[in-house]
C-alpha cells in the first residue's frame, strides 16, 4: 500500500481548460465533446512536507549531478516560482520519504506512478502550445506518458529525449520501422526528414496525429499538384492515402499498388473493354496507365482521344 491520492487540479486552472471545450459544444453539440479526456488528477504524497534539495543528495547524488547539466536545472528555477523547490517540484515533498530512509512509497517515483499521473506532474509547467492537446492526444490514452521518451535527470538532447527521432518513435511503431525500408518510401532513413515533419507526438486535432489534414499535409511539400485543376481527380481531392501510402511500399512513388491495378480498382469498366478499340483489355494489363493519362493529380488541358477529362496531358 502506497500513500498517493490523487487531488483535482485548481478551479482557476480548470475553469480555464473548460471554457475551450464549452465554446466546441456551443458551436458543435455534444457529438465534438465524445472523445472528452477525464478531468486531469494531480498526484500527492498524503501527510508529507516539503524538506529541500539538500536532503535528496545524499542518497541519489550521481543523479543530482547529472540533473544539473540539464535544461530543468538551468532554466526552470527562472521561469516558475514553484520549480524552486528542486526534485520535489517534481517528485512532492520528501519528508517522508527520507524519515522511511527511502521507502519508494513515500515519495513520487515516476515508474511507480499511472503514465496519466506522472504526465499530470510534467503538465504543471510545460502548458505551452506544443502540449495543449496532450490530454486528448492517442499517446497518452494508449498508456504512454511523458517519461517514455523524455528523460528529465539526464542530459540527452535539447528536448530532453533519450533517443533521436525517428528512432524513438521505432521503438513501439516498428511496422513503420519496417515500411521505411521498402524500395518506395519517405527520405527518414537517409535523414532528410523525421516524423516529426508530418506527426505531432504531443497531440492535434487531426488523425494520426497528423499535423495537418492529409491533403494539406502532403502538399506543404508536393505543391505542384495542389491545385485547383479544370479537369480533376477525384481520389486527389479527396485523399492522397486513397492512392499512395506515406509510410512506404513496394510499388513507385509510394503507390498502395502498382498500376495498372491500382487504377482499376476504381476504373473496373476497363476490365471488360473489348481486345480492340482505344482500351483493349490486353493493353491495361500489361501497360501503366499513365503512359497516356500523363496527369492523374489534375490536368488544366482537356484530353485529346476522347476530347474531355482524360487526363491524358
Amino acid at each position: 500500500m502506497n500513500n498517493y491520492v490523487t487531488t483535482p487540479v485548481s478551479s482557476v486552472k480548470l475553469h480555464k481548460a473548460i471554457i475551450p471545450v464549452l465554446l466546441l459544444y456551443s458551436i458543435f453539440g455534444c457529438k465534438g465533446l465524445q472523445y472528452a479526456p477525464q478531468s486531469p488528477q494531480l498526484p500527492v504524497i498524503s501527510g508529507a512536507i516539503y524538506t529541500g534539495t539538500d536532503s535528496c543528495i545524499p542518497c541519489h547524488d550521481d543523479i543530482y549531478r547529472q540533473y544539473k547539466k540539464t535544461v530543468h536545472y538551468r532554466l526552470a528555477p527562472s521561469e516558475f516560482k514553484w520549480a524552486e523547490r528542486g526534485c520535489e517540484t517534481c517528485h512532492g515533498p520528501g519528508s517522508l520519504h527520507v524519515k522511511s530512509k527511502g521507502a519508494p512509497q513515500d515519495i513520487l517515483s515516476f515508474s511507480r506512478l499511472s503514465p496519466q499521473e506522472s504526465s499530470e506532474i510534467c503538465l504543471q509547467c510545460h502548458t505551452g502550445p506544443p502540449t495543449l492537446n496532450w490530454r486528448a492526444n492517442m499517446h497518452i490514452q494508449n498508456g504512454v506518458g511523458c517519461n517514455e521518451c523524455h528523460k528529465s535527470h539526464k542530459v540527452t538532447s535539447a528536448k530532453m529525449v533519450y533517443l533521436g527521432d525517428p528512432t524513438i518513435c521505432f521503438t513501439c511503431h516498428q511496422e513503420k520501422k519496417a515500411q521505411g525500408s521498402l524500395p518506395s518510401h519517405h527520405p527518414v532513413n537517409e535523414g532528410k526528414m523525421t516524423c516529426g515533419s508530418c506527426h505531432n507526438v504531443h497531440g492535434t486535432e487531426n488523425h494520426n496525429l497528423q499535423n495537418n489534414t492529409i491533403n494539406d499535409l502532403c502538399l506543404e511539400c508536393h505543391a505542384e499538384y495542389k491545385g485547383p485543376f479544370v479537369y480533376e481527380h477525384a481520389p486527389v481531392v479527396e485523399d492522397c492515402s486513397i492512392c499512395h501510402e506515406p509510410h512506404g511500399t513496394i510499388a513507385n512513388n509510394l503507390l498502395v499498388q502498382n498500376q495498372p491495378f491500382l487504377c482499376l480498382r476504381c476504373h473496373t469498366g476497363h476490365r471488360e473493354n473489348p481486345k480492340t478499340g482505344p482500351h483493349p483489355s490486353v493493353s491495361a494489363l500489361l501497360t501503366s496507365c499513365t503512359q497516356c493519362h500523363s496527369s492523374p493529380h489534375g490536368s488544366d488541358l482537356p484530353s485529346q482521344l476522347p476530347p474531355g477529362k482524360g487526363l491524358t496531358r
